[in-house]
């Protein structure tokens, strides 16, 4: 049996400085609290963690499916019911955009509003979405990840998926 412990760190803080008068006047904004989620099922727990780099050619993609066909670190096949934490990264050093989500079929909607939204990561950029309760992930009909690349080159990507099997 194993256990799963996930810490997920998105935050932004900054500090903004302005010279008035002979003295700095600073606006700070806090970092937020990182998002933990504990070992199990239910809200607020996972028990499934996959974890790639993987490399699309110049022009193509693929579809992640989350139902059944990924292996762990294990080698076990996993089936997400939740997915709980996303996190997707373009390399700094690509030189082509990368677009998620909007599957030609079975999409997983997950934080997206629909079937056919997408977001693009340019080189450098990374997406990371979490949710306590999980977005939902149905086999054969909601289970597709699409990660696809633009035309230029070859791009190897980081792809982190927390979630739960029930």
């Amino acid at each position: 049996m194993t256990s799963l412990s996930t810490n997920v760190r998105a935050s932004i803080s900054a500090v903004n400085k302005k010279s008035l008068d002979g003295r700095d006047v600073v606006d700070k904004m806090p970092e937020s609290a990182d998002v933990l989620i504990a070992s199990g099922t239910g809200y607020g727990k996972a028990d499934i963690a996959f974890m790639d780099i993987r490399t699309l050619a110049s022009n193509t993609s693929e579809n992640l499916d989350l139902a059944g066909s990924l292996t762990d670190a294990f080698g076990a096949t996993i089936t997400f019911a939740k997915l709980k934490a996303i996190e997707i990264e373009n390399p700094e050093a690509s030189t082509t955009n990368l677009t998620v989500g909007a599957a030609g079929s079975n999409t997983f909607v997950g934080p997206f509003a629909d079937a056919t939204d997408a977001i693009i990561l340019k080189p450098g950029d990374k997406f990371v979405a979490v949710s306590r309760t999980g977005w939902t992930v149905t086999a054969s009909t909601g289970d597709i990840l699409k990660v696809a690349n633009a035309s230029g080159a070859a791009v190897s990507y980081t792809v982190k998926l927390i979630g739960a099997s029930a």
